[in-house]
């Protein structure tokens, strides 16, 4: 009976520590989004997290902290760079480095499928952002897309199809926003600065004429009673980047930073099919709202492109540098 106890002591401490080991190894990341409880984006954080468990069989989890929960989106960028924060769905800090601006100039896609394919791992701009964020200890492993920009007014536009025309009107940028500045007055708009936080009350009360820098959704969201046109210019294609602090993903086993890096591409890829789809529901809303809506072929689109190319980019080029300019142009056949 003695031996039998012991015995059965001892298989059950042997369980334990094999329970205990398995927890032991188990690893937990931390994922930060400026996304809303609630948002399809703050979901699709979530599914990326649900991903990484099941391709792991749990070995890996992700926690996901919504709404900024760990601080403000430049502080979260920081606290990826240094480790305290191990992973982040959200806008790059272009104040980082200016070549990050790249993200977000002026045409570097015209359309989805050009967007998909510049800003997917192997594509021309992912692969800028990944030399240059790698700097920073800071690995890529997809891009999150919101929507395709456009600029939205308080009153009707003349002439919106017509790129040479002069409109008296004042469309606001962002503070620092030289890209988006240069190519509103080539296009014949006066600009002005205004921050986010005020936009709606400058719109609202006349201090500008109207604003550029987000997406038909972005503007439902936020603008929708100041905002009698929308011009759907795909000037820029909205995103977060999923990123990673390099060391943390340097420690992962190459089973665990494939299944990663497989979640963050699969959420990208549904995304960029939902996307478009969101879009076109935006836009539909806004012309049930009363709202004109401007859009353009593709033909249009490509004219525009390569007009902004030829003529904005030579005056904007500082803002990337050098470097980065060139390998811009090349990668979009601007030359």
């Amino acid at each position: 009976m003695t031996r039998k106890l012991v015995l059965r002591a001892f298989c059950s401490a042997a369980a334990l520590s094999v329970g205990l080991v398995s927890f032991a190894s188990a690893e937990t990341l931390r994922l930060s989004t400026l996304k809303q409880p609630g948002s399809d984006g703050a979901a699709a954080a979530q599914h990326f997290a649900d991903l990484v468990s099941e391709k792991t069989n749990g070995e890996l989890t992700v926690k996901v902290y919504p709404g900024s929960q760990l601080g403000d989106w430049t502080e979260v960028y920081e606290q990826v760079i240094e480790g305290a924060v191990d992973i982040a769905m959200q806008p790059l800090a272009t104040s980082s480095d200016k070549r990050l601006a790249i993200t977000w100039f002026p045409y570097a896609f015209t359309d989805y499928d050009s967007a998909k394919t510049a800003l997917s791992p192997g594509g021309s701009v992912f692969e800028i952002v990944k030399e240059v964020i790698g700097e920073q200890n800071l690995t890529p492993l997809a891009v999150y897309g919101a929507g395709m920009g456009g600029a939205g007014f308080p009153t009707e536009v003349t002439d919106p199809t017509d790129f040479d025309a002069k409109h008296d009107l004042k469309v606001r940028v962002w503070p620092g926003g030289t890209t988006h500045k240069v190519l509103l007055e080539n296009l014949g708009y006066n600009t002005a600065s205004v921050p986010f936080a005020e936009l709606y009350t400058a719109m609202q009360t006349g201090v500008v004429d109207g604003q550029i820098g987000v997406t038909a959704t972005i503007t439902l969201e936020n603008f929708a009673d100041v905002t009698k046109t929308w011009i759907q210019y795909n000037d820029h294609f909205e995103s977060d980047f999923i990123f990673m602090n390099s060391d943390r993903f340097a420690d992962l086993s190459p089973e665990f930073q494939d299944a990663v890096r497989q979640a963050a591409e699969q959420v990208a890829d549904e995304q960029f099919t939902a996307v478009q789809a969101a879009d076109e529901a935006s836009l539909q809303t806004m012309r049930d709202q009363g709202v004109t809506v401007v859009t353009f072929d593709n033909a249009q689109l490509q004219a525009l492109g390569d007009r902004v190319r030829d003529q904005v980019w030579p005056d904007i080029k500082d803002e990337l540098g050098d470097e980065t300019y060139q390998a811009l142009r090349s990668a979009v056949n601007a030359d």
